[in-house]
């Protein structure tokens, strides 16, 4: 069966960014059943070098039972996945009607995709992909007294643990490096009609601002960079102090962010120059700041007192659901947008995101998501705007329906339609964010938070990420919200990360 699976699987390589020849992978099942304790004549071996002949190459039955039995045969057609049954279902039917053959050969076959993902694909999809096959546990479990399945079973259980810490700061960096892509490619574009744009570019899918083909972010991933950093700090203060008023130390932290744009606030010096993030000198650059923001921020009021409902809320609250659980996600949001903008709406739409985010980083699917999101929206009367937007995303059948960004409720809501029409594909989801009538870097940024946290830093273009110029700092403040802090050996806040995150 090996001479077979070589033969026929020559010249094969499996998909992804590396280059991993495609032998690799049947070769790579036996010698894990082997490594579980299966004799190496074992019809199992057999049937793991050949278990995907039938479904990727052009070798018929009468081959693979030339060269094993009707056992081996039987085995790779149950493992074959016929190409007009849903993944799932095959999976449920491998579960529920597989021996034991089938089962260890396909919980091999899971575990040996899920490694070469991680290296293809990123951590993120390989995670998501290891689990799609959870429904095969039950039933290994069933005949757990066999060596070979408690090995299988601790294999699957192991990788899970390495897996799951490693796809959760995949997630993070894929959202907040992907709403910067997604902000940097929609900025030149922000104020143009599509006819405009489709006249000057045709369609926008690289960095069209400057000569040498790079991009730069706008205050959107700025005010998205300080949200962190405030949140980072209020949590710094929360373990030293016992105490802590988040949206206080988030409000400082916009006001540093205002600093970069050349408007001295109204606070202490000590709190404006602290940590790390006001340091960065690319940051001090003035990118369409918006005016409510701006003369909001001015005032010094910890409560904006407009009438606002711009989209500069949900534009910026993507860290608030990557570090807190769905509820508070959504109460903080709203807490936070409520520093520079005063209608429900707008406050109410930056919580939505906020609580999307949190969702979505936790492992919940994105209709699902959507689904919580607006039953949430639904106790509160000042959210009917934002909830209907939401659910008029999920029916409009064109972009145009849903407006053109520049309000809060309408710039969720087009990413939000963007994403569920290109939910794997985050290259064509932002393309069609971005190249709209209205505010493209904002529905860039919002959807390529989302799509990054779904499909991970690698679903990124590579070109994107490289040529961003500020992807050194995103890529920081994506770090160490993974992090969350960082102790002594006392448990308090090490001298390192006070100086980076001061809690104040």
């Amino acid at each position: 069966m090996k001479n077979l699976a070589e033969k026929y699987h020559a010249g094969q390589t499996r998909q992804g960014e590396g280059y991993i020849p495609y032998i690799v992978h049947p070769r790579d099942v036996a010698e894990t059943l082997i490594s579980w304790g299966e004799k190496e004549d074992s019809p199992l071996i057999e049937m793991a070098w050949g278990h995907d002949l039938l479904e990727d190459t052009a070798v018929t039955e009468q081959e693979i039972l030339a060269v094993s039995s009707e056992r081996v045969l039987n085995g790779i057609k149950m493992l074959t996945h016929a190409g007009n049954v849903d993944k799932a279902a095959y999976l449920q039917s491998v579960a529920d009607s597989g021996n034991r053959d089938v089962l260890l050969v396909k919980i091999s076959d899971r575990i040996c995709n899920t490694n070469d993902f991680v290296i293809l694909k990123g951590d993120l999809y390989a995670y998501n992909y290891m689990h799609k096959a959870d429904c095969l546990i039950p039933a290994l479990e069933k005949i757990s007294d066999d060596p070979v399945v408690q090995n299988a079973l601790k294999t699957w259980k192991d990788l899970n643990y390495t897996l799951r810490e490693k796809a959760l700061h995949d997630a993070i960096r894929g959202c907040l490096l992907g709403g910067a892509v997604g902000d940097a490619l929609g900025a030149p574009i922000e104020f143009l009609p599509q006819r405009s744009i489709e006249k000057l570019y045709g369609t926008v899918d690289d960095y069209v601002e400057y000569t040498d083909g790079t991009g730069r972010i706008t205050d959107d991933t700025q005010m998205t960079l300080f949200t962190a950093e405030g949140i980072l700090r209020a949590h710094v203060r929360g373990k030293e102090r016992g105490i802590c008023s988040p949206e206080s130390i988030v409000k400082f932290a916009y006001l540093r962010w205002l600093e970069t744009q050349r408007i001295t606030p109204d606070a202490p010096e000590d709190f404006i120059n602290s940590g790390w993030l006001i340091k960065e000198k690319d940051l001090f650059v003035t990118r369409a700041p918006g005016s409510t923001c701006i003369s909001a921020l001015i005032r010094g009021k910890q409560r904006a007192e407009n009438n606002s409902k711009g989209c500069g809320t949900v534009m910026r609250m993507a860290p608030v659901g990557l570090f807190f659980d769905p509820v508070a996600a959504y109460e903080y949001g709203c807490k936070f947008s409520a520093i520079t903008h005063g209608h429900p709406t707008g406050i109410t739409a930056g919580g939505a995101f906020a609580m999307l985010i949190s969702y979505l980083r936790k492992g919940t699917p994105l209709k699902r998501s959507l689904e919580l999101v607006q039953a949430h929206l639904r106790k509160y009367p000042e959210a009917a705007e934002t909830l209907a937007a939401l659910e008029h995303a999920e029916t409009a059948e064109n972009i145009t329906e849903l407006g053109e960004g520049w309000v809060a409720e309408e710039a969720l809501a087009i990413a939000v339609f963007c994403v569920l029409r290109h939910q794997w594909d985050f290259k064509a989801g932002i393309i069609e964010a971005i190249n709209i009538t209205g505010d493209s870097d904002s529905t860039g940024s919002i959807a390529g938070n989302i799509l990054g946290l779904l499909n991970g830093e690698k679903a990124i273009p590579e070109k994107w990420l490289s040529n961003l110029r500020e992807h050194r700092i995103v890529s920081q403040v994506s770090d160490d919200l993974f992090r969350r802090f960082e102790s002594n050996s006392e448990g308090h806040v090490s001298e390192d990360w006070w100086n980076k995150y001061p809690g104040f």
